[in-house]
């Protein structure tokens, strides 16, 4: 079954054509092109959104498409969470990608099968495309379940998004909520500080209110055991990706193999999320620990294969 793709771009036409290809290489059920306005006083960038919303022209005329054009600059808070709810105003569940996140194909087919499995299971928030660390632990499985909801590439259900909030969040109730998560103070104390700072406006972004918004809901994400989608947004007209050095910049993406491998229960994989926290608090000691039990972690995994 054919998923509706949301295709969410701004001012960057090249990066929204490439990932338009691919999203017309997967022949969608319907395309949603959701573009912001320009801003002022950014000379040229009308210019930009322009060529960006005439991308249309490219999709052919046998793969329905609805647009939301913006007149006016909603921003990154606003212009992408509006755009998620406009699209689930029509759909029960798709695909969710914004203009510099490339896929591989089979990125697809993984959203298919899964938003398909766990369509009424309301303990799975998302399905995600990335894997910041798949060179690292190695699972027999196709996926795993993670606490983090990672949004480079990305698809859910109506039921997941409704009750979302961009602002007027109960602040109150932040720190409880991320004390049943992270067992780390510093953890809590960052994510604390990120969902406040974008609720208030004084960030300019939706996803760590929609990271809040799965955790107040106690919901899981399900990530791809290889990584299925490449950033290519880490260059200097971007919005939040401008370090062209970064670790996270242009991630090998690999195929994932069907049929899909499915967990045999909903264990955390610990290992990646003591990797997510030692790579946002980095000390030696622990990287060091988290390396031989990764080590061993998978050796014993090659040995069951053989097994």
């Amino acid at each position: 079954m054919k998923l509706p793709v949301l295709l969410i771009g701004f001012n960057r036409p090249d990066l929204a054509e490439l990932t338009l290809n691919r999203i017309l290489e997967y022949k969608p059920a319907t395309i949603y092109f959701a573009v912001d306005g320009g801003r002022d006083g950014k000379f040229g960038e009308a210019d930009k959104v322009t060529s960006v919303r005439q991308l249309i022209k490219k999709i052919p005329k046998s793969i329905p498409v609805k647009t939301r054009f913006s007149k006016d600059n909603q921003g990154c808070r606003l212009g992408v969470s509006s755009a998620i709810s406009w699209f689930f105003e029509s759909e029960e569940m798709g695909i969710i990608l914004e203009d510099d996140c490339l896929p591989d194909l089979s990125f697809f087919s993984f959203c298919e099968d899964l938003l398909e499995r766990y369509k009424f299971d309301t303990e799975i928030g998302m399905v995600s495309g990335v894997n910041f660390f798949y060179d690292q632990i190695h699972l027999k499985e196709s996926y795993f379940y993670s606490k983090y909801f990672h949004i480079w590439g990305w698809a859910t259900w109506r039921r997941a998004w409704e009750g979302y909030k961009s602002k007027d969040l109960e602040l109150e109730k932040v720190d409880t909520v991320l004390s049943k998560y992270f067992k780390s103070k510093r953890m809590q104390k960052t994510w604390s500080h990120w969902i406040k700072e974008s609720a208030s406006g004084k960030v300019d972004t939706w996803d760590h209110q929609w990271s809040y918004h799965n955790w107040k809901e106690g919901r899981l994400s399900i990530m791809p055991s290889k990584n299925l989608v490449r950033n290519l947004g880490f260059r200097a007209d971007g919005t939040h990706t401008l370090d062209q050095n970064s670790s996270f910049a242009n991630l090998e993406i690999e195929k994932l193999l069907f049929p899909l491998v499915h967990p045999k229960t909903k264990d955390l994989v610990i290992f990646f999320h003591e990797f997510v926290e030692i790579y946002y608090y980095p000390s030696r000691i622990h990287k060091v620990l988290l390396k031989f039990k990764i080590f061993i972690f998978n050796l014993c995994g090659k040995f069951n294969e053989i097994d």
